[in-house]
């Protein structure tokens, strides 16, 4: 299945076989620009998010995958700046769902704009 990227400058790139690195796909399978509250501001189609307040996480999930970390490998970044550092788990899942929560350095819970992208592993 041929894959079109954009190219820097105009035109067209087109990938005729999949594109793989290391043991892992090369390209992402979603990404997402999150806000605070839980809104999804940009990213793919297949990105739905919600602030789970009795939880303070963040839930996501990917239209048609069951997420889980042996078979998904997800990278996430906090953005913009809120006058504190934020760690930031990505570690979990339940019900197939992606689970972010943003820590403090004294592990106290937070919320804050996020970015994630998340690959396919095998």
């Amino acid at each position: 299945m041929p894959v079109d990227f954009s190219v820097e400058g105009g035109g067209t790139m087109t990938a005729e076989a999949p594109m793989y690195e290391a043991y892992g796909s090369a390209i992402p399978m979603a990404f997402a620009s999150i806000s605070y509250d839980g809104h999804k501001q940009s990213g793919t189609s297949n990105v739905a998010v919600f602030f789970n307040k009795t939880t303070r996480t963040y839930e996501i999930t990917l239209s048609g995958v069951k997420f889980n970390r042996t078979q998904y490998t997800a990278v996430a970044t906090v953005s913009g700046w809120n006058g504190r550092p934020l760690l930031i788990n990505t570690d979990d899942s339940v019900d197939g769902k992606l689970l972010v929560d943003l820590r403090d350095a004294n592990g106290a819970l937070g919320q804050a704009d996020f970015q994630f992208v998340v690959f396919k592993t095998h």
